[in-house]
């Protein structure tokens, strides 16, 4: 009789584990220490006092709201196109309950919504990740458009020329790996594998209209942020371009995935990206009033939609005695 094998980590996988999540927690450290070495934080807070703060704090409460609708709308169109129906109410009430975890983590919110749809649609959680993949794929090439319609427009060397290049490098990668998984051809075995995979099942079933429809709903999306930081900065005595706004908008929302609820991250990249436009006391004060508020403002849409947290557990549940009463 063969002895099951031990399911407990390995020495090896729970260091590897500590370090993915101490190592965000230090980078985090890391670079409040260089913001507090390059700006004094009294100075930020003394800015962020003679600040439009009135007018920051409707905008941020619009743009929330603005998001979180045309995100829920996106969520909806994606998993009914690709997964099973879900319609715009189910999806506000699911991107909203996401936004309760995602301040503490990022890929939790994108669990959640994967979960969600194990259990209440029965879709499996491959074909469901496939689809997130596939809406992250169409951001990617939102986010990198805006940075160079940026780029055409802006005068002047702002620091961010040899952005081109690699934008131009990540449209053709991303643009070639959809041509290679939803076309037939080339018939390399390797490739027919990722082919016939649960996650690329999205990719494989989407058409131009598909796609369009999500760019355009998603440039709709981050076209809000571009407005809210020029408009969020000028409350802060921070003059942006707004063809600079748009460059930089890859650089600042992105470097918001490396560190705890962007803490640190968003800081130090909006001080190294602003600093010709405004005094740096005046940019970390909006960099940190910015996240701040976007997570106030999530945080009241995911408790105003808490009662539907039980409504989604009583329907799991009728959904298995059901599937358990058909099986006897």
């Amino acid at each position: 009789m063969t002895e099951a094998p031990d399911p407990s980590p390995s020495a090896g996988e729970r260091t590897r584990a500590l370090i993915r999540t101490v190592a965000p927690w230090l980078l985090a450290a890391g670079l409040i220490v260089w913001i507090s070495g390059r700006v004094s934080w009294s100075a930020a807070w003394d800015a962020a006092q003679e600040a439009a703060l009135v007018p920051f704090a409707i905008a941020m409460c619009v743009a929330g709201v603005y998001w979180f609708l045309l995100d829920s709308l996106g969520y909806s169109m994606l998993f009914t196109r690709f997964n099973a129906p879900v319609s715009w109410a189910e999806a506000r009430s699911v991107r909203a309950l996401t936004y309760l975890v995602t301040p503490i983590n990022w890929n939790l919110g994108t669990a959640a919504v994967v979960l969600h749809l194990r259990q209440s649609k029965g879709i499996p959680a491959a074909q469901s990740t496939g689809s997130m993949m596939l809406y992250g794929m169409v951001d990617g090439l939102v986010i990198v458009s805006l940075l160079v319609v940026g780029l055409v427009f802006i005068t002047g060397d702002h620091g961010m020329g040899d952005a081109l290049p690699g934008a131009i490098i990540f449209f053709t990668a991303q643009f070639g790996f959809l041509a290679l998984v939803v076309t037939d051809r080339p018939k390399w075995r390797w490739l027919e594998r990722i082919r016939g995979s649960q996650l690329m099942q999205s990719y494989r079933r989407s058409n131009f209209r598909d796609l369009a429809l999500l760019f355009g709903l998603r440039t709709a999306y981050f076209s809000g942020f571009v407005g809210l930081f020029a408009f969020g900065t000028s409350a802060f005595g921070v003059d942006l371009p707004l063809p600079f706004t748009a460059m930089s908008l890859p650089l600042v929302l992105g470097s918001a995935m490396f560190t705890p609820a962007g803490v640190g991250g968003q800081q130090a990249v909006m001080l190294a990206l602003y600093a010709p436009y405004g005094s740096e006391p005046a940019i970390l004060a909006f960099a940190v009033a910015y996240p701040v508020a976007l997570t106030v403002v999530r945080m009241l849409i995911g408790l105003a939609y808490l009662g539907d947290l039980r409504a989604f557990r009583d329907a799991r549940r009728a959904a298995a005695a059901e599937v358990a009463a058909e099986s006897v």
